[in-house]
């Protein structure tokens, strides 16, 4: 036992002071490999000549669909382009849940303490989206049962204000900065400014649904008691109504490509588009049954209509065509979607879930920035290689490490290099100490290949030595060329009794 601790600390000892002079006598560099998918993929480094791919593809479109289970009944949401998350209201919950766009619950925020369900009701959200706004990002959170908004900043309830009975909308105005609320029992609309200041910014009897108008700042109200949507602007003067409006719910939504108000009317099949100056119906397009929620996808520049009754969804192109319809389970009236991916939220009241759909690009493997930099310098500048140290996470290891070489006749020399032999016992981790690679070359020609393993990690310490091209020149044919690298020129050349330029003015 204590002859075989004695030969442990012995390797150790080698092997530290191998390394010390390993540093002394060489340059060293990291090239770092992360597999972002759950298959294994072949990835090829250098091959600076050819322009070699690190990996084939190098991108790939992945689909999502994911049920996230929430707490009960959630209605409304919002994305937050602040943080790149989705927020939806339980309203027998009286809590927010928190979700990324790739359908991981991230918290879920209390909004009351009471033991009693639905005692606060949030059943409406919005967020503020003017990105030089000091809220920006925060979410805020109409409560119909408590009478009040809850402001949320990322997973933290910040404040709380209190307005009229019974708010049902909120919207934000990015025109002034200011939350909007109506309150179906006052028949009031509040208004709270970026200074969270309260006040009683109209009175609208039986004020249902709002929307915005992104550009000068209108304010669309729709009242169930007059049946009409009433048009402000952001001081409160009265600029039009909509008449003989007969709907449960009115969605709104502002297309900001054709700079025009969309409206959805629930109880019916019609999605209006209406001109912004008049107020008038351009056109009214046949959807699905029972629109009950708009968005605009800023990925696609689609307006997506939500049909409860069909449980599907609509997608428009600028033009007002149907491109398609999109077929779903159960859903709500909540709907939400990133403006950086083209990823789609929708709540499931009847089943407490959230829905996740869309589509993602992204990077199959990827490696540190460093490394295009060390593979355009080894194509001019060749770099024989004195050690090789590779790193893995987790406990795959790396089998085998192809060297592949092409002569200037287009000749392809390969030699495999088996990794398990060189498992460093010294070490616990997933560590392979690659001596027999010594003496081969990295340059233009020179290509490494290797499997990685799902969401693996690889480092590859690489200690060398480099040939500096220019330096194998003779000095005149240096001179002539005009070669001058990054260490300056040689100080024989400017030597007056060695190697004198010629005068230009005896020519």
């Amino acid at each position: 036992m204590r002859r075989r601790k004695f030969n442990w600390y012995n390797d150790k000892m080698k092997l530290r002071n191998y390394y010390r002079q390993l540093q002394k006598d060489n340059e060293v560099t990291q090239v770092t490999i992360t597999n972002h998918t759950e298959d294994i993929r072949k990835v090829t480094l250098w091959g600076a000549n050819s322009q070699t791919l690190l990996a084939d593809p190098m991108f790939l479109e992945s689909t999502i669909a994911k049920n996230i289970t929430v707490e009960k009944r959630p209605q409304d949401m919002v994305y937050n382009p602040a943080n790149d998350l989705f927020y939806v209201a339980n309203q027998l919950s009286d809590s927010v849940s928190v979700i990324d766009v790739f359908g991981t619950l991230i918290t879920t925020i209390s909004l009351s303490s009471s033991n009693l369900p639905g005692s606060i009701s949030p059943v409406a959200v919005t967020v503020n989206t003017k990105t030089d706004s000091p809220k920006f990002g925060v979410i805020a959170v109409a409560c119909s049962v408590s009478n009040e908004v809850v402001f949320i900043d990322n997973e933290i309830v910040i404040r709380r204000e209190n307005i009229g009975k019974r708010p049902i909308d909120i919207s934000y105005n990015i025109f002034d900065d200011c939350y909007y609320i109506a309150n179906l029992i006052s028949g009031t609309i509040s208004k709270i400014s970026n200074t969270y200041r309260v006040t009683n910014f109209l009175n609208i009897l039986g004020a249902r649904n709002l929307g915005m108008n992104e550009d000068n700042g209108d304010l669309y109200i729709y009242s169930v008691e007059n049946s009409d949507i009433s048009i402000y602007d952001s001081q409160g003067v009265l600029k039009d109504t909509i008449e003989d409006v007969t709907s449960s719910i009115v969605s709104f939504v502002y297309h900001p490509i054709k700079k025009r108000m969309y409206l959805g009317f629930s109880d019916s099949n019609i999605v209006s588009e209406i001109d912004p100056l008049t107020f008038g119906i351009v056109v009214n397009i046949r959807v699905g049954n029972n629109p009950v929620a708009l968005a605009y996808n800023y990925n696609n520049e689609m307006l997506y209509v939500r049909n409860r009754g069909d449980q599907n969804i609509t997608r428009l192109d600028v033009k007002n065509n149907i491109i398609d319809t999109i077929t779903l389970g159960d859903f709500g009236v909540g709907m939400a979607i990133s403006s950086r991916k083209d990823i789609i939220a929708l709540s499931n009241s009847k089943n407490n879930m959230v829905n996740i759909l869309g589509s993602q690009s992204g990077p199959t493997v990827s490696v540190n920035e460093e490394y295009y930099e060390d593979r355009e310098d080894f194509q001019h500048n060749p770099a024989m290689v004195s050690h090789l140290k590779i790193v893995a996470s987790g406990e795959d290891r790396i089998n085998t490490l192809q060297l592949l070489e092409n002569s200037v006749s287009g000749k392809e020399k390969c030699s495999t290099l088996s990794l398990s032999n060189h498992h460093s016992p010294q070490n616990f981790g997933n560590i392979s100490e690659v001596y027999d690679i010594s003496g081969n070359l990295i340059d233009g020609h020179v290509r490494w290949c290797f499997k990685i393993n799902p969401k693996q990690q690889v480092t590859f310490l690489i200690y060398y030595k480099q040939f500096e091209m220019y330096k194998m020149l003779p000095e005149k044919s240096r001179i002539s060329t005009g070669v001058q690298m990054s260490e300056g020129i040689p100080a024989s050349w400017l030597d007056n009794n060695q190697n004198k330029l010629p005068d230009e003015s005896n020519f």
